[in-house]
């Protein structure tokens, strides 16, 4: 059962949840009070704030350390702090971990239009990953108006041409990922070379393709819905994953 608090009075006191729009938002999951890059996620939150409500800065670190405090320390969560009218918290179980991933291609250029700060395309992230459901998939992968690859409407992408790591070009838009930035520094640790390229879905068939989020990790896509599904298996995945592990940390 999820819980929203909301930051009033310089105390987080429990709300309904909030129909007015996401200006801000970050979400990070937590396996018995352990999560991975919690920085990262602060980090990412705090220059969103900066650059959408500014005025709130004198705040934010009481709010941040009383919704740290609220996430319970056993169990899985994943809980999201935001700010819509006002700072909110949300406390809540997280989903199962899934497998392998199918993939759609979006049928039109990616409609995103505010790609400076994580939440305010959250809400059009999630209508056309339900859009992919219709289609039999578990996520939307957007394209320029060139018909390059992004990302996935809620997620990352990165591909493998043998044993180089690779990711849609910094000139393709495509939302700040904290778990994109965990698998390139994972790679450094590894001296795995890395390389930003522009590419069509039909360059990609045959690789090994990775969906990247904070909630599920790595998800090996296996199908890409009207395309192929000729797509290598994880072979780097476990290696990884065992880094990643080494990124946790026990929540203050």
């Amino acid at each position: 059962m999820s819980q929203s608090y909301a930051y009033r009075n310089q105390q987080l006191v429990a709300v309904e949840p909030s129909a007015q729009p996401v200006l801000v938002a970050d979400s990070f999951l937590v396996i018995d009070g352990r999560t991975r890059s919690l920085d990262l996620h602060l980090d990412r939150f705090r220059r969103g704030i900066q650059n959408k409500a500014p005025e709130l800065l004198p705040n934010l670190e009481n709010f941040l350390e009383q919704a740290l405090a609220l996430i319970p320390r056993t169990g899985r969560f994943f809980p999201r702090i935001e700010l819509r009218e006002e700072l909110l918290v949300h406390i809540r179980p997280a989903p199962a971990q899934l497998g392998p991933a199918t993939v759609w291609t979006y049928p039109e250029p990616d409609p995103r239009l505010d790609l400076s700060t994580k939440g305010p395309e959250l809400e059009l992230g999630q209508i056309m990953r339900e859009q992919a459901a219709v289609n039999g998939a578990d996520e939307a992968v957007l394209l320029t108006s060139y018909g390059e690859v992004s990302e996935g409407a809620l997620s990352s992408l990165v591909w493998w041409r043998g044993d180089l790591l690779c990711a849609p070009g910094v000139e393709i838009p495509w939302l700040e990922s904290v778990t994109r930035t965990e698998i390139f520094t994972v790679a450094k640790s590894l001296n795995i070379q890395t390389r930003m390229e522009h590419v069509r879905p039909a360059d990609l068939v045959g690789f090994e393709l990775w969906l990247l989020s904070s909630l599920q990790g790595i998800r090996v896509v296996k199908n890409w819905v009207g395309l192929s599904n000729d797509f290598k298996s994880g072979e780097h995945v476990e290696r990884f994953n065992q880094r990643l592990k080494l990124l946790e940390t026990q929540l203050p």
